[in-house]
């Protein structure tokens, strides 16, 4: 868990397989993908997000908002270092950051290659059923070919530097 001012996310880190990475490189075209790493984060949400109204669609924006300042921050240190990283977006699947290719990254499927999450059809969208959180996520991924420890260690840096207030104690 990652719990900053930024935003609290569940993530994990993961070397891209083979198929996956050729996959993205109609995603991310023109980027060299060696030693691809994946990071498929998930923020619990209040509501079930099968459904479709105004409250469930202000609360989707506010954690694609919260995802977004989050993956900014890891993108940005990652960048100062010389990595290439990016994020999609979740809605539409296209890279943030880079150029846009002819495919968009879907992250329910994405979430079921890498972590083997189950998911639901809903109408004409998959829902991801998170283990603990059922169909109540926010689902989004980031992307970088920084090396798995320099990764670490920029989250790290981010978590400190965007830490939640602690209370103070006597």
């Amino acid at each position: 868990m990652s719990e900053t001012t930024l935003a609290t996310l569940e993530y994990s880190i993961h070397a891209s397989p083979r198929r996956m990475t050729r996959d993205l490189a109609t995603v991310f075209p023109n980027k060299d993908l060696s030693g691809l790493l994946v990071v498929p984060t998930f923020q619990r949400c209040q509501h079930e997000m099968v459904a479709w109204d105004a409250e469930i669609a202000k609360e989707k924006d506010d954690r694609l908002d919260d995802f977004i300042r989050w993956s900014t921050a890891i993108h940005n240190n990652l960048e100062t270092l010389g990595y290439w990283s990016d994020m999609t977006d979740p809605a539409s699947g296209f890279p943030s950051f880079t150029e846009r290719g002819r495919d968009v990254y879907p992250d329910v499927e994405g979430c079921q290659l890498l972590l083997k999450y189950d998911f639901q059809n809903a109408g004409c969208c998959k829902i991801l059923l998170h283990p603990i959180w059922g169909s109540k996520i926010y689902p989004a991924t980031f992307f970088t070919t920084a090396p798995l420890n320099i990764l670490v260690k920029v989250i790290e840096q981010v978590e400190q530097d965007y830490a939640l207030s602690k209370p103070f104690s006597a």
